[in-house]
């Protein structure tokens, strides 16, 4: 099983299943509630390596994480869409879009010992617009 990461805007984002290795997805709902709710939310977490290309052979779209990540909230382009796709066999079996998503947290770890990086992403909807987010499956193979 894979994943695949992408994220629209300025600085577009596109990760591969070499990068991307573990995908963790949350509905969420406030835990004092005695009901369904109307105050939930989605989000994603992601972790991944960093591949890293010497003589700039290939775009390191981590960079452009990184970037997003420190946009500020009066800018329109804090709100991306990004769209996680679980792969098995060279199929999709599972895709899950946040249209509205904005970053909740970014990290990355780089070993200087190991000369590897991992990166941390955890994006959440914007609430207001929880009902568009797209969970999808049982694509025709």
């Amino acid at each position: 099983m894979g994943f695949r990461l992408t994220i629209d805007g300025s600085g577009p984002v596109s990760l591969s299943e070499k990068c991307i290795t573990n995908v963790e997805f949350h509905s969420e709902i406030p835990a004092d509630s005695n009901a369904r709710a109307t105050d939930n939310g989605a989000a994603l977490k992601i972790w991944g390596k960093m591949l890293f290309s010497l003589g700039a052979e290939a775009q390191d779209s981590t960079v452009n994480l990184a970037k997003w990540s420190v946009v500020p909230s009066d800018s329109a382009d804090c709100y991306r869409k990004a769209t996680v796709e679980v792969v098995a066999a060279g199929q999709i079996v599972r895709q899950i879009t946040l249209p509205n998503a904005f970053v909740m947290e970014y990290s990355e770890e780089l070993d200087d010992e190991a000369g590897v990086g991992t990166f941390y992403l955890h994006v959440k909807q914007k609430k207001d617009l929880t009902d568009t987010v797209a969970i999808e499956g049982g694509f025709d193979q």
